[in-house]
């Protein structure tokens, strides 16, 4: 479509110019869009409609963000911008005014601003008038059509000079649009059709969640009769990609984003998981069972994992399939007299469940996979998995049931698409694809480049974490995946460890967290504090905003609030922020600390133990690299031993011990 000429009104000009309410990268962000329209007004992502259905009505909306709005009025060939704003504010201008402005009242302008590597001088013509594209009315969708056509192909750049100005441009500048941001490489990944089932698999960082997202709308419009759902076992994980994918351009609606217990509750609602309950009858039967066995030498959780993540996670009917199974991910062997106590205690605790009229997920999740299995039309056409890794056989296959129905049924073309990194695994177990009746023979993709964090910040991760592996699942899991990102290196991006005095470590973290929002710019959601256990999320909760600094707690449901974001380690997958600051990172902090109980005694098992720490690893790990650009790790003491190895070459070392900082000590 050709081009237009723009005018605007003397309110709008000095509104873009002067207004306070409006951030530089909001008005940077209607400028950007501005100019899009200028070359392209046909351009899906401004989503440009009309409001209002009335005889008089002439206002038109452009969208410059997910929540940023421009309001254009439209008369007799002219299209006048008239106002700018977040969206709920400028539909309801619109509203008050009956979707219409009289232009013939309104002082027009000039506009001369400049976005970087966007200039921008849009002027009114000075005779005549402007020239009127052919716009057309939406035109009536036939039944089963998509509401809009999807975005025009376009071609990725081959040279390698262009694709890394590209990548270069996107990374420095708006961190919403880089959360979106499908690499030239990757944009075939998205369009391909697959016979079956398909896994994309790759490092942190690689884009596989990125891929994901578009791919969903792929197939979405490719399959407009059908649903498409997007699944992991994270609720806060899926309610915040459903917000980010929204914010694609022309996002169709037939996708649905819900974690696999949503799912299992939508499926199953009665009786419902009582979590006290469930916590009661454990720790009953364990009273009953393991003093003066053998097991006495297996912590609990172990145990408890064992049961909930090995025997239920795997659907397990009979000792004999426990006694013969494969304990993918599990470093600490069983015995076949110890596999048969741990049955003992697992049929025990079942008992106790069903005497309480109690059921835990994991019984639940069985439950439902079976009933969808046996459902005569599976619910929905395809279905993305995201953070596979740490899904359960069961849980995969009732994914896989939700596409396909019965296990002897064929996976549809492109019916499943599982993204996952062994490297990433924060929960125990494992499973084999052949197991839940997947095959991916010549539809399994690595990604080997890392698009997400500055190399020093990737690198220092890596070596943190090591190269040990949970979980041996193909010859491609014998390895830790491997990936950098090709940018030249800046001394600044380089991590830090901070050691200060006992009870300096959130004065410094509140220091910090000022220092970046008020000198490099940072908004409150571009900055995440990350650690071990909810009684230190609670404890830094407390703290910054007793300073006055606003914090979104990241739960299992979601974020709670507005502001930095603070989780555990658990909570950080699937997300990304520009900056990230890493406390209590001393050597009785981390690994080793106490759990939130803080009665459980630590295993004195060697092979239990390596493979417990090498998880607190990984969820290590997973925070690590949440960091886009800027990561801050602090301690009161001096670190582990895998933090260590780090210094000097990968992460930089300040020993502030010794120095008084201004605040009082945390509450602890």
């Amino acid at each position: 479509m050709d081009s237009v000429k723009l005018a605007m009104t003397r309110s709008f000009d000095q509104q873009i110019r002067h207004t306070r309410r409006l951030t530089p990268q909001d008005q940077a962000r209607f400028v950007t869009a501005v100019s899009q329209f200028n070359q392209d007004p046909a351009n899906p992502g401004l989503n440009f409609e009309k409001l209002g259905g009335g005889p008089k009505s002439n206002l038109w909306s452009l969208r410059a963000s997910l929540e940023l709005r421009i309001l254009v009025a439209a008369d007799d060939g002219q299209f006048v911008l008239v106002n700018a704003g977040h969206h709920d504010a400028m539909y309801a201008w619109a509203e008050r005014r009956d979707h219409y402005v009289d232009l013939a009242s309104e002082e027009l302008a000039d506009l001369q601003v400049t976005v970087p590597d966007i200039p921008l001088s849009l002027k009114r013509a000075s005779t005549g008038k402007p020239h009127q594209p052919s716009l057309a009315e939406p035109r009536e969708q036939e039944p089963g059509t998509p509401p809009y056509p999807p975005p025009a192909a376009e071609a990725p750049p081959t040279d390698p000079s262009l694709v890394q100005d590209l990548i270069r441009r996107v990374f420095r500048g708006d961190f919403e649009g880089w959360q979106l941001f499908l690499h030239p490489d990757q944009k075939p990944l998205v369009s391909r059709h697959w016979s079956g089932a398909a896994r994309i698999r790759g490092a942190a960082g690689t884009g596989k969640t990125v891929i994901g997202l578009h791919r969903l709308a792929e197939l979405a419009r490719r399959y407009p009769d059908g649903k498409v759902l997007f699944t992991s076992n994270s609720r806060s994980l899926a309610e915040l990609l459903e917000k980010r994918f929204r914010n694609l351009p022309m996002a169709p609606s037939n996708v649905e984003f819900a974690n696999i217990d949503r799912i299992v509750y939508r499926f199953d609602r009665w009786p419902p998981a009582h979590f006290s309950l469930v916590d009661q009858t454990w720790k009953a039967a364990c009273k009953e069972l393991i003093p003066g066995s053998p097991l006495e030498r297996i912590s609990r959780d172990y145990l408890r994992e064992e049961i909930e993540r090995v025997i239920k996670g795997n659907g397990l009917q009979s000792l004999e399939d426990y006694l013969s199974i494969e304990r993918i991910g599990r470093k600490r062997s069983l015995s076949q007299n110890l596999r048969k106590l741990v049955w003992d205690l697992y049929e025990l605790w079942a008992g106790k469940l069903r005497e309480r009229n109690a059921i835990t997920f994991a019984d639940k999740r069985i439950r439902v996979r079976d009933s969808v299995q046996r459902l005569a039309q599976a619910p929905y056409r395809c279905v993305v998995v995201d953070e596979a890794q740490d899904v359960t056989l069961v849980e995969l296959q009732l994914a896989r049931a939700l596409v396909a129905g019965s296990p002897e049924n064929p996976v549809p073309k492109d019916g499943i698409l599982i993204l996952d990194d062994p490297a990433q695994r924060i929960y125990a177990g494992g499973y084999r694809l052949g197991w839940a009746s997947l095959d991916i023979t010549g539809r399994a993709q690595l990604l080997s480049k890392n698009y997400r964090n500055a190399p020093a910040v990737y690198r220092a991760a890596k070596r943190v974490r090591g190269n040990e592996l949970v979980a041996l699942e193909h010859e491609d899991d014998k390895y830790v995946l491997d990936a950098e990102l090709d940018f030249h290196e800046r001394e600044d991006e380089k991590p830090s460890l901070v050691l200060v005095d006992s009870g300096g470590e959130f004065p410094y973290l509140r220091e910090k967290i000022r220092e970046v929002t008020a000198i490099d710019n940072y908004s409150p959601n571009e900055i995440a504090v990350f650690l071990k256990h909810n009684i230190q999320v609670e404890d830094t909760i407390r703290f910054l905003q007793s300073h006055g600094i606003t914090c979104a707690r990241l739960t299992r449901d979601g974020f709670s609030g507005d502001g930095i974001g603070v989780g555990t380690y658990d909570r950080a997958r699937g997300l990304e922020f520009r900056a990230v600051f890493l406390p209590r990172l001393g050597s009785t902090q981390f690994p080793e600390g106490t759990d939130d109980t803080g009665g459980e005694p630590q295993n004195i098992d060697p092979d239990q133990d390596l493979e417990s720490r090498q998880l607190e690893l990984d969820r290590l790990y997973v925070a690590m690299t949440r960091a886009r650009e800027h990561l801050l790790l602090i301690a009161d003491e001096e670190p582990c031993e895998e933090i260590r190895r780090a210094l000097a070459e990968e992460i930089i070392l300040r020993d502030l011990r010794g120095q008084s900082r201004a605040g009082p000590p945390p509450t602890q």
